[in-house]
């Protein structure tokens, strides 16, 4: 009775994914028309999801039996409409809509405006399309496709020969990933002799709960997907490319740093139940993202370019993200994906302000004296008592959930920050409106978390032992405390040798882009 509503919200990425075969002459034409087509397009897919998932919940004969995975009867269908699928179509049919209104009046007389609509539309459907895949070629087709469309954006824009060599890098790198992700899907297909994702994590979830090894083609696989995911989020070492496309279409980087680099976190999601029988490929994966994230945060506070620190911004981000999923922290990932996407999409598409206000805020803390140690504490004091408020209030024990402790910790710290800079105002007033924010800040981030939990669980496995790796645990708990005594200590140390060389080595990159370059020479020079 249900198919019919599952098969609907999958026509329209399909008109825009076939948008593909319509030559540029065409849309060169009849540039009007066809950008108000995909605009219109993109906003009905919005409007097709609303429709839907508002029917399956209020109309409980329509509830989907695709969901993940702990029913023993799996209809297998090359559609998964869950919870997750639905609010990640929606993130992106909303994302898409809006940066193709923005492109209106920002492509106004380009002579690529046709090219450009003609490509954001297949790169819109083919991420629908995968955020809704039930198959495995399904998922891997439009993953390609995916990565090909965002090619075709970002060679809009041949002149400087920079973000031409770094496009066809990620080109290079995007093909690695490819591979990575076919071997992964084919061990799967072997291993369970079906290409049906609801029949694979039902086998997957009753294979944990039987406590049996693990086979090595599932070990196999998970590492082959782990592989396709740090590439698609631009972890290390794979993150060179991106800082040097900042040179792209505005609304080109905004789909790209909100949507695009965010597909290997939504894989790690999807596959959890995968990822799930071999806990080991989680724990490299959150020591990956660990070591993204420092990575970034050190060269982003030593950038003198803006929108350089925005790029860098962009791959902590997504290095904290693939710490999350390592963590087994679905949920929280989920939120994160959320939140950065809608955040990023924003700070491109206001671009212009932004460099404007960070550009004006650049130096107003040059006269700061660093924290005393009594203030420093009591700052992570107060952050830590506001978030254990918040979590009673909400009935939430962050032990009992995945990565809850060490997470909470890092919104603690990064709180403790913030809290901690107002106190070097001087000012009490500023510290009781901070102090006051933080608290508002934990009571929105653990109601989204509870939101996103009663919308998603169930489409999600129960998270294993990841957290309880006390190596990882360790590892996590020691660079963030690091990346906390460098901020502490970055402003008294502007002209000291160590800074000195640190801001020397980290505002290149760690010269790492070099090194990538290296390697896909071929590629990078095409």
């Amino acid at each position: 009775m249900s198919d019919w509503l599952n098969y609907l919200p999958m026509l329209i990425p399909t008109a825009l994914v076939a948008a593909v075969l319509v030559p540029d002459s065409l849309t060169r034409r009849h540039v009007v028309f066809w950008r108000q087509w995909i605009n219109v397009a993109v906003a009905s897919q919005v409007a097709v999801l609303l429709i839907v998932f508002a029917i399956r919940w209020l109309i409980p004969s329509f509830h989907s039996t695709a969901e993940v995975p702990s029913s023993n009867l799996v209809v297998a269908s090359p559609v998964l409409l869950d919870g997750l699928s639905g609010l990640m179509l929606l993130l992106v049919a909303f994302i898409g809509w809006v940066t193709c209104q923005y492109s209106i009046e920002y492509l106004d007389g380009s002579p690529d405006q046709g090219r450009y609509y003609r490509f954001s539309a297949v790169t819109i459907g083919a991420v629908s399309w995968m955020m809704m895949s039930g198959h495995l070629a399904v998922f891997a087709a439009a993953w390609i496709a995916m990565n090909l469309g965002l090619h075709q954006l970002l060679v809009l824009n041949p002149e400087q020969p920079g973000a031409k060599r770094a496009t066809w890098t990620k080109f290079a790198i995007n093909r690695v990933g490819d591979a990575a992700l076919i071997a992964g899907f084919g061990l799967l297909f072997v291993h369970f002799d079906s290409p049906y994702l609801q029949d694979i994590f039902a086998s997957a979830v009753k294979m944990s709960g039987d406590s049996q090894s693990v086979p090595s083609t599932l070990v196999a696989a998970g590492a082959f997907l782990l592989i396709a995911a740090i590439i698609q989020s631009v972890q290390f070492p794979f993150h060179t490319w991106l800082p040097e496309t900042l040179n792209s279409p505005t609304p080109v980087s905004a789909l790209m740093h909100a949507g695009i680099v965010n597909a290997g976190g939504y894989l790690v999601i999807r596959f959890s139940p995968i990822f799930e029988l071999f806990p080991t490929n989680l724990h490299v994966l959150a020591i990956i993202g660990l070591f993204t994230t420092v990575m970034a945060v050190v060269v982003m506070m030593t950038q003198t370019s803006v929108k350089k620190s925005l790029a860098y911004s962009t791959i902590a981000q997504m290095g904290f993200m693939m710490l999350q999923c390592g963590l087994g922290a679905y949920i929280a990932a989920t939120v994160h994906i959320v939140a950065h996407s809608l955040y990023k999409a924003n700070s491109f598409l206001r671009s212009g302000s932004v460099v404007s206000d960070a550009k004006a805020m650049a130096g107003a803390n040059e006269w700061k004296q660093p924290l005393k140690w009594y203030e420093t504490a009591f700052a992570i004091t107060t952050s830590c008592i506001l978030f254990a408020i918040v979590s009673i209030l909400l009935n939430v024990s962050p032990n009992e959930k995945a990565g809850g402790l060490i997470l909470g910790g890092i919104l603690c710290l990064a709180l403790s920050h913030w809290i901690g800079e107002a106190m070097q105002s001087g000012s009490q007033w500023l510290v009781a409106q901070c102090t006051a924010i933080s608290g508002l800040i934990c009571l929105l981030y653990v109601g989204c978390f509870l939101a996103t939990d009663a919308l998603i669980a169930s489409s999600l496995p129960s998270p294993t032992t990841p957290t309880n790796n006390i190596v990882v645990t360790f590892t996590i708990a020691a660079g963030f405390l690091g990346l906390l005594i460098l901020q502490l200590r970055i402003r008294s140390a502007s002209d000291s040798a160590w800074f000195q060389t640190l801001q020397v080595h980290a505002s290149n990159g760690f010269y790492l882009d070099h090194c990538i370059r290296r390697v896909f020479r071929g590629s990078a020079s095409a």
